[in-house]
């Protein structure tokens, strides 16, 4: 008998929330309070629907070194808003459990003490009602001091809530990046939610974006609260080049691996390929040869190859070996964020429920297609400081640690939430990485 999923016996109290309100340009604190408590109502509404799917047992399984169980990502975000927002802010608060800080604090020692990544599968107690209980307490602790806390001090308690709501909108795609290789280890490759059905979309031809170059300004120079990686906003300097249409597609792809690509050490940077020989790539991550032909594994579970979705789940080794064998490059962030400016943020995201990347549509445009949703594309740029960039000390947000062997990816994918897929939003991942909804956007100079 199928275990009953946590979320519908223990769901945390938060009401249904349709859509995002925008912040309040001016207005009085009332007005400020519930745009602050609506959006803090769907952040946490979206993580237990996410959980929804799951039994207990699936809320445990890690799979994944720097990977992390379900259970944990779901108490990991309950701490951030209690030890960012409630401890330091709300007077009188009681913590739920003081071992909770122990057990779920961030995988680094910024925060004190912690447990090593491999030791979180171990954590069957607390147990998934506990933690369930533990996010419903501090739920309704934030929300009593978002309507309770001095007008004085509401603008601080915004910014710590908005910190929160950037930092668990980040969880759920982790968490179902780690869902979905947890169910690919299994043999049974089970479906994380009953497949979808769509129409069969006819391919989109590849055409080319543009751009004549010239000083551009990158990143952002909003006071909102986000990432510290993404700021100062600044001017830099491009020559002309052109940027592909779309993504490159699961079909363009499988000619690069019919071709040789994984035997042709000239399509490679040299680490690249020692990291494809040692992990043996053949192909990306979840596709498997079955019956005669190549099936992959999705949240939906296995299905046919569809040649014209985006190629997804490949490292950026793979991507550059492909664009080198297709007589292109990847494109400078700065590049991407040129073309993107002023585009309308929308497509195959987290909140459209379609957890897998989908064909590109044209829609009487001239392009580019799927800048947004489907797969993040891998840029040729290091993640490194912008120009002025300063880390702000305590900042739960603050990524300046990363800023060393890890690659800048941009445009978000099918399981990112809407807001976090923005024009200057920079994520980043290390080169071997294959677990992200990661695809291939080529460019080349004019």
């Amino acid at each position: 008998m199928p275990a009953k999923p946590l979320a519908a016996a223990a769901a945390p109290s938060v009401a249904p929330v349709a859509a995002d309100l925008p912040p309040p340009a001016e207005g009085t604190p009332d007005a400020l309070r519930l745009w602050l408590s609506t959006r803090f109502h769907k952040a946490r509404q979206r993580t237990a629907e996410l959980v929804a799917p799951l039994g207990v047992e699936d809320l445990m399984v890690q799979s994944l070194p720097d990977g992390a169980p379900a259970k944990w990502h779901l108490a990991h975000t309950t701490w951030f808003f209690e030890s960012t927002v409630l401890e330091p802010c709300a007077p009188g608060y009681r913590t739920f459990d003081t071992v909770f800080r122990q057990l779920f604090t961030a995988l680094d020692d910024r925060f004190g003490q912690h447990l090593p990544a491999p030791i979180l599968r171990l954590l069957s107690r607390p147990t998934a009602a506990e933690v369930m209980r533990y996010r419903d307490h501090v739920n309704g602790a934030v929300l009593h001091l978002i309507d309770r806390v001095p007008e004085e001090r509401l603008e601080e308690i915004s910014e710590r809530v908005q910190l929160g709501i950037v930092h668990e909108r980040r969880h759920q795609e982790r968490l179902l990046s780690d869902v979905k290789h947890a169910f690919w280890s299994n043999p049974l490759r089970p479906a994380y939610e009953p497949p979808a059905t769509l129409p069969p979309s006819p391919p989109l031809e590849q055409t080319w974006i543009g751009h004549t170059g010239g000083v551009v300004q990158v990143g952002r120079d909003d006071p909102s609260p986000g990432f510290d990686h993404e700021r100062p906003r600044h001017a830099v300097m491009l020559r002309p080049f052109v940027l592909a249409g779309r993504p490159v597609t699961c079909g363009e792809y499988l000619a690069f691996m019919q071709d040789g690509g994984y035997a042709k050490p000239t399509c490679w940077l040299g680490d690249g390929w020692e990291a494809a020989r040692a992990e043996d790539w053949q192909a990306p991550l979840y596709w498997e040869w079955r019956e005669g032909g190549w099936q992959v594994f999705t949240l939906y579970g296995m299905r046919p190859l569809d040649p014209n979705e985006p190629v997804c789940h490949v490292s950026w080794y793979e991507a550059d070996a492909y664009a080198r064998w297709a007589g292109k490059r990847l494109p400078d962030e700065s590049e991407w964020e040129a073309v993107a400016a002023g585009k309308e943020c929308s497509g195959n995201l987290l909140g459209n429920g379609h957890r897998h990347p989908r064909p590109g549509v044209c829609r009487g445009t001239e392009g580019p297609w799927q800048l947004f949703g489907d797969v993040w594309e891998w840029t040729r740029s290091a993640f490194m400081p912008y120009p002025g960039y300063t880390p702000v000390e305590g900042d739960g947000a603050q990524s300046g640690r990363f800023m060393a062997n890890r690659m800048v990816v941009r445009g978000g994918s099918c399981v990112t939430p809407f807001d976090y897929a923005t024009p200057t939003t920079r994520h980043f991942l290390r080169p071997t990485t294959r677990t992200a909804f990661t695809g291939i956007r080529l460019a080349e100079d004019a």
